[in-house]
């Protein structure tokens, strides 16, 4: 008797002892985000230079298909240089010492682009998707709070975070290369009424490209690799200036264009949000459209 009793308290020790471990592990800690407030800068144009409708001359491919998607479907968190992360659509991230459960605290009273207010249910079913292949998926905890659980731990999660858009929660709503407003924007309002992107392999031919810019028809255009001597320096005398990407792509970017700073390490990433046109610039519109 003294031995079975012995027996079942070495038992029920192991077994507490286990049980506090596997809860000690699945604890939350706290994962460092960067500042988020500064993500969005607010335009300041004058009268009438928000209503710019502009227009880009750039290179069809992934690139641009990623420019575009930034632009009207934000990430949960936002990669910062330095491999530090920041807060876009998350206000927290933790983390469980195991790396298996992750959990995001979203930012409160985000519009989205039909309306609704992103909460931990529609952030699930936007992340659902994206977590399948990984094993994993989402809980609510409650409308702020949502858990993501994996049966392995995921390599690299936050940068995976930094890297799946969340459609529909950006200040650009996007059809095809055409990019409007979303006047309903959280952070505020864009400084451009539409932006149209142009990837018609004519208008790239080198002649068509020199013509664009000499005449400024574009806001901004991408080098398209082989233009004449002679069009080039027509390009150069125009009022653009010339921006060499990481990647070895080259802008050619209005200067009338106030605030837009392509990310020369990514240009992807630039923003659109808070750059306006000069009003010197803008078309003459008698209807106000």
């Amino acid at each position: 008797m003294k031995k079975t009793l012995i027996a079942l308290a070495v038992f029920l020790t192991a077994a507490l002892g286990i049980g506090g471990y596997f809860i000690y592990q699945d604890g939350l800690v706290p994962v460092p985000l960067t500042e988020r407030l500064l993500l969005f800068v607010p335009g300041n144009p004058e009268f009438g230079e928000d209503q710019a409708r502009v227009e880009a001359l750039m290179l069809p491919g992934p690139k641009t298909e990623a420019f575009l998607t930034r632009q009207a479907a934000l990430t949960v968190l936002e990669e910062q240089p330095g491999g530090a992360f920041a807060g876009q659509l998350a206000t927290a991230l933790e983390v469980s010492r195991h790396g298996r459960r992750w959990r995001l605290t979203l930012v409160q009273g985000w519009r989205l682009q039909d309306g609704s207010q992103l909460d931990a249910a529609n952030l699930a079913a936007a992340l659902a998707p994206r977590m399948l292949p990984l094993g994993g998926g989402c809980l609510v905890v409650d409308a702020k709070t949502l858990d993501l659980r994996f049966k392995v731990r995921p390599p690299g999660m936050p940068g995976l975070l930094a890297q799946w858009p969340v459609a529909g929660s950006g200040p650009f709503v996007r059809q095809g290369n055409v990019l409007t407003r979303f006047e309903g924007f959280t952070p505020g309002k864009a400084g451009f009424a539409t932006v149209e992107v142009r990837t018609d392999p004519a208008l790239l031919e080198g002649r068509a490209w020199a013509d664009g810019l000499a005449s400024a028809r574009w806001a901004w255009a991408v080098f398209p690799g082989q233009v004449a001597p002679e069009d080039m320096a027509r390009v150069r005398l125009a009022p653009y200036d010339e921006l060499r990407m990481k990647d070895g792509s080259v802008w050619f970017l209005s200067r009338r264009l106030r605030r837009l700073r392509p990310d020369q390490e990514d240009w992807t990433r630039t923003r659109l949000f808070g750059a306006w046109k000069g009003a010197m610039d803008l078309p003459y519109d008698p209807l106000g459209m």
